[in-house]
């Protein structure tokens, strides 16, 4: 371990400065619409050209595009044309990428850091901010998981062979926090024998799964209701449950209450399948990489009353409720856990 001194504690928090700015430039980038023009023009763009493609004021794109260089998002050619660095076309340009990551960035810098700056008084009365309290909040936040219908597919299934085998068989599937309905709406369509219910205490985001169930024709197999898990009033009707990046999104006092109604909700020998961010047991587990974006999640939705359970407290809650049979396997090298339990 390096010795730790003044300048390198100076460097550190240098380190994080560098990062804030990095992540406005992106998303201002994104914004003004830099990103998609570069990764449309392979062969580069010089900031003139830029500026003039998207009717900018040309010393302003200068500035962003030296800027950019600066922290190696983009790179340059002897010619002055600016070029995403290799594969930040996936990262950052091709939106339809599922690795693209700029929901993420837009989400921490117009949302959640907006949020945060009003965290002095929510630490001292214990309140929650709202956050799903408008359609652009609500959009924003269901955006950085529009893609997890593709990590079923390619990170799930191979390895839990008969969650994929039951879909393709047919049977009914409940989805507790399904947002806009992007899970749903991607098994629906690659399982077409299988039929989909998802609850969301969000209105907007349960008015946006509508519009997109229906556009896509899919209202014969997938339906959504305008409710939060503890209101659930189905009876042994579902051989699967789903909580995906949800469980920590439900508060305590009605947390217990939700996984007990989703065990009700399921037929004898049905499945609960959990997708959540890991998040430590110990004080010393706190500095594992592992568990960065449950920590750093956490930190975040603080005060939107979110309350991340480590892997004990998780269990405890789903025996409690009856489930058993408890497995758990990472997905995303550890960004994610799955957890299945049965009734």
């Amino acid at each position: 371990m390096a010795e730790v001194s003044a300048a390198t504690q100076m460097g550190k928090i240098r380190s994080f400065e560098k990062g804030f700015v990095a992540m406005h430039l992106v998303n201002l980038g994104a914004k003004l619409g830099f990103l998609e023009a570069l990764n449309n023009a392979k062969e580069g763009m010089t900031a003139a050209d830029l500026a003039a493609s998207l009717g900018l004021h040309e010393p302003y794109v200068t500035i962003w595009c030296q800027t950019a260089y600066h922290f190696e998002i983009l790179d340059c050619d002897d010619k002055g044309r600016f070029v995403l660095q290799p594969f930040m076309d996936e990262v950052l340009g091709d939106t339809k990428n599922p690795r693209n990551y700029l929901a993420n960035i837009a989400l921490d810098v117009d949302h959640l850091g907006r949020m945060l700056t009003g965290g002095v008084g929510y630490f001292k009365t214990g309140s929650r901010t709202p956050f799903f309290d408008s359609p652009e909040r609500s959009a924003a936040g269901y955006a950085v998981t529009k893609n997890m219908a593709l990590v079923f597919q390619f990170m799930i299934f191979p390895k839990h062979e008969y969650l994929k085998q039951s879909l393709e068989q047919g049977i009914r599937c409940l989805d507790i926090g399904c947002g806009d309905g992007a899970l749903m709406i991607g098994l629906a369509k690659a399982f077409p024998n299988s039929t989909f219910v998802g609850v969301n205490p969000d209105r907007y985001g349960i008015e946006a799964a509508k519009s997109r169930v229906s556009k896509l024709g899919l209202d014969q197999r997938v339906s959504v209701e305008n409710m939060g898990g503890q209101d659930l009033p189905y009876k042994n009707e579902f051989d699967i449950a789903t909580l995906v990046v949800t469980l920590h999104e439900i508060f305590l006092e009605v947390r217990t209450e939700v996984v007990e109604r989703a065990y009700e909700a399921l037929n004898p020998g049905g499945r609960i399948v959990i997708l959540d961010l890991l998040y430590p047991s110990k004080l010393e587990d706190f500095r594992d990489p592992m568990y960065d974006f449950g920590i750093m999640d956490q930190f975040y939705e603080t005060c939107m009353g979110t309350v991340h359970f480590n892997s004990s407290e998780q269990d405890a809650l789903l025996v409690n409720a009856g489930f058993k049979d408890i497995q758990r396997s990472y997905v995303g090298k550890g960004m994610f856990e799955l957890i299945v339990a049965a009734k």
